[in-house]
């Protein structure tokens, strides 16, 4: 029997995440822009020998639903906390927002950090745009230090809409999930084994 795991994504409105989801589970990049709610998008992976089916929960960022998020973080197996490396507000919002509320909710749960939309680096019109405001697009070591700060398992960067990185952000969530249940495990048969 397959092992089954639960990924719950979240992160502001507009990050990519449902982009990272859409391109992951089914191939294919949403050309327009059309919020979520609560989605729930099943596929599988394989990790080494093993398939594993994954259940990938994809949540609404805006702050009308901050209420009923959490009903999606219930037996999570790990959480992707997403920015957009184009929007300094979006990086903010991952130790403002994301972190405690996934923290809170989800308490030994794995974090995976990621960084989204890495194409729009290059892409002139973006670039002008947040020059304007006197801001720059979120660097890769600030995206580690981040990671750092809140304790994450890792720190990856993808870009859904050219397929970069994104079968390695859902490869390396399900090794660490998986190695989280092994670790738990481990540790409830050494509760059991007590020798007075």
């Amino acid at each position: 029997m397959a092992a089954r795991l639960k990924l719950v994504v979240v992160g502001d409105g507009g990050c990519g995440k449902t982009s990272l989801l859409l391109v992951y589970a089914e191939g294919a990049f949403p050309e327009r822009y059309a919020p979520s709610v609560f989605e729930k998008y099943s596929t599988t992976v394989q990790v080494g020998s093993k398939t594993v089916a994954l259940d990938l929960y994809d949540t609404a960022g805006q702050e009308d639903y901050d209420r009923l998020r959490p009903l999606s973080y219930q037996n999570a197996n790990v959480v992707l906390i997403c920015y957009d490396v184009m929007s300094p507000t979006s990086y903010d919002n991952v130790l403002i927002k994301w972190y405690p509320e996934v923290s809170h909710f989800c308490r030994g749960v794995p974090l995976v950090l990621i960084g989204c939309k890495t194409d729009l680096r290059k892409d002139k019109e973006h670039l002008r745009k947040l020059r304007s405001s006197q801001q720059e697009p979120i660097t890769y070591t600030q995206g580690e230090a981040t990671c750092r700060q809140m304790n994450a398992e890792v720190y990856l960067e993808c870009s859904a809409k050219f397929r970069e990185n994104v079968e390695d952000v859902f490869k390396e969530a399900t090794t660490i999930a998986l190695n989280a249940i092994k670790k738990a495990k481990r540790q409830k048969k050494q509760k059991r084994c007590l020798i007075l």
